[in-house]
């Protein structure tokens, strides 16, 4: 198999774009709201979860929020608060991204939810001229395949749609139960560390190091 043919495949939170989850929740105590039981790096529970796999829309969420709180905040507070998750994708990143798509298929992976997307779609990847869909040939979202990350389907259905051997398939996340549950649909996995310290699986010119 030629390497050209192979296909990057990343994760978004924590991997491309940096989080601050201290941040979220104090934000949300600002307004009177106690997340903290709800949300975690790698995973979300209640309403969070539901938002996360397109069962729940925004508006849904932000009238669960108003319901658990007791409090009359507006949508567009609760969605401030909620944006305060995600941070920035670094301008290294973005220019990574783009030296390893000249040699491979770039693809990203990501449990989210719709506010989360229209912030990286709008802000984080209108880069120079570009756009989201000039840094990745395939965009998996949780909130639209209505399944995620570590469950088998949606790397299955990642697998169906790229068309392409699961082993010519290398994902990188930055939890240790997502990569196993890649490894186990037949991807390759690496384990991506905080910041951008994954670069050290490619060389200077976005080649990977297949090692």
């Amino acid at each position: 198999m030629n390497m050209r043919d192979k296909t990057m495949l990343f994760d978004f939170g924590g991997v491309l774009v940096d989080l601050d989850l201290e941040r979220c929740i104090s934000a949300f105590e600002a307004l009177g709201f106690q997340l903290r039981p709800y949300i975690g790096m790698y995973a979300q529970s209640g309403i969070l979860s539901k938002i996360e796999r397109g069962e729940a829309t925004i508006a849904e969420f932000c009238e669960e929020v108003r319901h658990l709180s007791g409090l009359n905040l507006t949508d567009a507070d609760i969605v401030s608060a909620w944006e305060k998750f995600l941070v920035d994708v670094p301008q290294e990143r973005l220019e990574m991204l783009l030296k390893i798509k000249q040699h491979y298929h770039v693809s990203v992976l990501s449990n989210t939810n719709e506010v989360h997307w229209n912030m990286a779609r709008n802000r984080f990847f209108l880069y120079k001229d570009l756009c989201v869909n000039d840094f990745f040939e395939h965009i998996f979202l949780s909130c639209e395949m209505h399944c995620e990350k570590p469950e088998p389907e949606i790397f299955q259905r990642v697998i169906q749609t790229i068309g392409c051997p699961a082993e010519d398939i290398i994902f990188f996340d930055d939890s240790d139960q997502n990569c196993e549950a890649a490894r186990k649909c037949g991807m390759q996995a690496r384990l991506a560390p905080k910041n951008s310290e994954w670069f050290k699986y490619f060389d200077s010119e976005g080649y990977f190091l297949d090692n």
